[in-house]
């Protein structure tokens, strides 16, 4: 994965991470996050980025 890659998934997933939190609450970001062994952005794996912000944003179609 190119740095480029990396910071468009970094900046895509912190988006729908703000879209999901104030609709329905942090903590759904969060379990997503648990799920990879991360606390937050930073401390997910960058193969793991694809797979969050697909489970993120199918969050974010849902409750939109």
């Amino acid at each position: 994965m190119t740095t480029n890659e990396k910071n468009s998934y970094i900046i895509s997933i912190e988006g729908s991470a703000s879209i999901i939190s104030s609709q329905v609450g942090a903590a759904v970001v969060s379990s997503v996050f648990e799920n990879y062994g991360a606390q937050c952005v930073e401390d997910l794996n960058p193969t793991d980025l694809p797979d969050v912000f697909s489970e993120l944003y199918a969050i974010e179609t849902d409750i939109r």
